[in-house]
């Protein structure tokens, strides 16, 4: 039996003493001015990509456990792209780090199974490199149990983990998972909002035999992000067993402070992503102060006041 996804993380995290998570989202037209292709190829683009990738991961390596990859931004360049997504996520298993493949797959049953061993089975081909396949892929439950069962499967299986979408940080979101904006009477104070009963199922999916590791963490987690501390808590209350993935760090305005609550009282079950605030670290003053037109540097440094930033969050309260 595989080692359990979320000992795995726990136990990463420990070793590198913070919770810290980089997230490779990379935009062809921002990437530093000598990496940027010289013509209109589709190869040329991908192969830029690919080098800017490579370089976030050697540079962010020493300092966090993990990294989460986010396929939209490959699957952008077609075939090539995604071959490129699959090559970045053995690269970064070579790297020493948990790999989050952000795939926010949630289709019916039938289809999920194949979206599941695509993203996260054993490869079923002997010239598929096995470390081509993420340890944890994010996920949409609001299909219901059938779209997200065929992932906990292989999850369990294989040591893996997955994240159902319960809480995002894009505000546009509030109006489905807060009812922001919905008239009365499903917005009366008291109702439920859609993140809790998401939470809810969650909670229910993840309890399930055998799902549960030596950590007291489920291999099913929640992407979760900190709003306010009351309702953060809440969520975290009704989670015990729940690792959250939490996005919003840094360029979205979320701070360590404001993840505190999404962590258990010994300091563990959660990670923070921060994507932007690292991978654009080289247009950002205070690093081009220090490290110039080094973008690797600027990276590297961004990376590291970030795992600082937010390593106190692992610690026991």
């Amino acid at each position: 039996m595989a080692t359990h996804f979320a000992d795995r993380l726990a136990a990463a995290i420990r070793a590198r003493g913070t919770p810290a998570v980089v997230g490779l989202d990379p935009v062809l037209e921002n990437l530093p001015t000598p990496l940027r292709p010289r013509d209109c190829r589709l190869a040329s683009a991908v192969a830029a990509l690919e080098a800017f990738g490579r370089g976030v991961l050697d540079a962010v390596a020493p300092h966090v456990p993990a990294v989460k990859i986010n396929a939209g931004f490959f699957e952008a360049l077609y075939a090539e792209g995604l071959a490129a997504y699959y090559r970045l996520v053995a690269y970064a298993h070579g790297r020493g780090l948990l790999v989050i493949g952000d795939i926010k797959r949630g289709d019916i049953g039938s289809t999920a199974k194949l979206y599941a061993r695509g993203h996260l089975d054993h490869p079923a081909f002997d010239d598929v490199d096995p470390a081509c396949v993420p340890d944890a892929v994010t996920l949409a439950g609001y299909l219901g149990e059938n779209a997200v069962r065929p992932f906990i499967e292989r999850a369990q299986t294989h040591g893996r983990g997955v994240y159902v979408l319960v809480r995002p940080s894009d505000p546009g979101a509030d109006e489905v998972h807060e009812f922001a904006g919905t008239p009365a009477p499903a917005a009366t104070a008291g109702t439920p909002r859609f993140y809790q009963h998401m939470a809810a199922l969650v909670h229910r999916w993840g309890a399930a035999p055998g799902l549960v590791g030596s950590s007291g963490l489920s291999c099913v987690g929640a992407v979760v992000a900190a709003k306010d501390a009351a309702s953060t808590a809440a969520l975290r209350a009704a989670l015990p067993q729940t690792p959250f993935l939490v996005p919003g760090y840094g360029a979205q305005g979320g701070t360590a402070e404001s993840c505190r609550p999404c962590f258990r009282p010994d300091g563990t079950g959660a990670v923070i992503n921060a994507s932007r605030s690292v991978l654009l670290a080289f247009e950002q003053a205070k690093y081009r102060e220090r490290h110039g037109d080094d973008w690797f540097a600027c990276v590297a440094a961004a990376a590291r006041d970030f795992a600082a930033d937010v390593a106190p969050l692992a610690r026991p309260a």
